[in-house]
């Protein structure tokens, strides 16, 4: 009988918690649509926490943002999604924060989203859906 109530309990939990929602899946307008930057929420009951996963030819970056919960759903819902966005190796030097970047989308008129993630001292402009 504790054999079947421990197995149970490996079938059941993972059941419990919720999935992470992806909220927008974003391309760098051009030809090859070569970079693209997917934004997934995590389940987490405290706070919204968010990671950005920047897919470019010279390989991937993560980058997460945090904020209090509702903020994420309260934002998109007004139109817009603006985020600090951080990296392991966030820090601050001399009164700069290095290492990190801003996230600013806006709703379109055809209901996409569109804006720009200013990271690795780039600009990436991006197209986005939900």
């Amino acid at each position: 009988m504790k054999k079947l109530l421990v197995l149970a309990s490996f079938l059941v939990a993972p059941a419990a918690f919720a999935a992470d929602t992806t909220l927008f899946t974003c391309t760098v307008p051009s030809a090859t649509k070569a970079i693209t930057l997917n934004i997934v929420q995590g389940d987490d009951q405290s706070a919204d926490f968010v990671t950005l996963t920047l897919k470019e030819k010279t390989g991937d970056s993560v980058f997460f943002s945090q904020a209090d919960k509702g903020t994420v759903a309260t934002q998109i819902a007004a139109g817009y999604y603006n985020a600090l966005v951080l990296t392991d190796a966030t820090r601050q030097a001399d009164g700069a924060i290095v290492n990190s970047g801003f996230l600013a989308l806006a709703k379109q008129a055809d209901g996409s989203f569109g804006g720009f993630v200013a990271a690795k001292g780039n600009v990436y402009p991006l197209s986005c859906t939900k």
